[in-house]
């Protein structure tokens, strides 16, 4: 009898083992066909596998806090305390692999430091992991391209609520550009302004107030060698960034508030100079930035380089400092620059538009 009582026990593990793993391949299925649907432009099917993928993983986590719950219950687990390490102990002596499975399998993803050995926090985690971001961006997607933007708005906002257990973290970042995108579609400019603004706030160069600060005094000190000290001196690595520096510069200076605009224009040029430049160091090991017409030369020989800087905007973003520093009048600084992008810009189209930008200072 106490055989087939254990037989049957053991039964019961298995089969609420096989159910998790069924319910939490479920979720990531739905999310896989959602995906599949949205690629084949079938929007509607792709809203429905998403709203499914995000019940099933609701579901799955709720029924994983149920089972930690049930064990946590027991008198002998109470002694061990909030203690991960300790609790771990007495479930493994109790044999009670399926709450032993999903303690492992977070602290497998995110480490036992992460909660800090505390149960308390891991169960506040899990729970904070109901949502599916994925899902949500996903959503959000479909009704942007729909033109329904508030509802947009709703879904990329739950996205964000949950960020933290994102798969792919840098999608923090796609949706608050597509955030400020949609405040631009809907005419809410300072609203775009405060969502590219929002973009940096993580951002160290940008928070840097002594890099942006000795940049601009170099440029505005105007001095015959100020264009070949600023790239010597200065380099930035928030490359995530770019597009929200070159977004804001614009805006400022649409809006006629140049000095600010320069000081985005000279962020997006330096990051994007540093990133080209850091690519051409480890791709040539007799490679040293000395000034910017060997940068610019080096930089021509890598189809690469040359595609990511237009796709980028790296190579516009040199003009339009030029651009920006003529207008503020400091015209040894902006003649020394476009000197260079006369002979030496990568890409014919800015090659050409800093001739003409030249031709009036002469």
């Amino acid at each position: 009898m106490k055989k087939h009582i254990l037989v049957f026990l053991s039964f019961l593990i298995s089969f609420n083992l096989f159910a998790e793993v069924y319910e939490a391949n479920q979720s990531v299925m739905a999310f896989r066909q959602a995906l599949i649907s949205y690629d084949n432009m079938d929007y509607g099917t792709a809203l429905k596998y998403s709203e499914d993928a995000i019940l099933y993983r609701k579901q799955f986590i709720e029924n994983q806090i149920n089972t930690l719950k049930n064990s946590l219950t027991a008198k002998r687990v109470q002694v061990a305390g909030d203690n991960i390490q300790a609790i771990l102990q007495v479930l493994r002596n109790r044999k009670e692999e399926a709450s032993i499975n999903i303690i492992e399998s977070y602290l497998k993803i995110k480490g036992i430091d992460f909660f800090e050995n505390s149960m308390e926090k891991l169960l506040t985690y899990m729970n904070d992991s109901m949502g599916y971001p994925e899902a949500h961006k996903l959503i959000g997607d479909i009704y942007k391209l729909e033109g329904e933007y508030d509802y947009a708005e709703e879904y990329y906002q739950l996205a964000l609520k949950n960020v933290d257990v994102l798969d792919i973290s840098s999608e923090k970042y796609d949706i608050l550009y597509t955030l400020a995108e949609i405040s631009r579609l809907k005419n809410d400019l300072p609203k775009m302004e405060a969502r590219l603004l929002n973009i940096l706030v993580d951002d160290s160069s940008f928070m840097d107030q002594a890099l942006t600060s000795s940049m601009i005094y170099t440029i505005s000190g105007n001095k015959k060698n100020s264009m070949e000290k600023f790239f010597n001196l200065y380099r930035a690595n928030s490359y995530i960034s770019i597009d929200a520096y070159n977004q804001l510069a614009e805006y400022y200076y649409d809006c006629g508030n140049i000095d600010k605009a320069l000081i985005f224009a000279a962020l997006s040029t330096i990051t994007s100079f540093s990133k080209i430049n850091e690519i051409l160091s480890s791709r040539n090991s007799e490679y040293t930035y000395t000034n910017l017409s060997t940068f610019f030369q080096e930089a021509s020989f890598y189809d690469d380089i040359v595609k990511w800087g237009n796709e980028s905007k790296a190579w516009s973003s040199f003009n339009i400092l030029a651009k920006y520093t003529k207008t503020l009048g400091y015209d040894n600084f902006t003649k020394d620059l476009l000197k260079v992008l006369v002979q030496f810009s990568p890409e014919k189209y800015w090659q050409k538009d800093a001739v003409l930008l030249l031709e009036t200072m002469n």
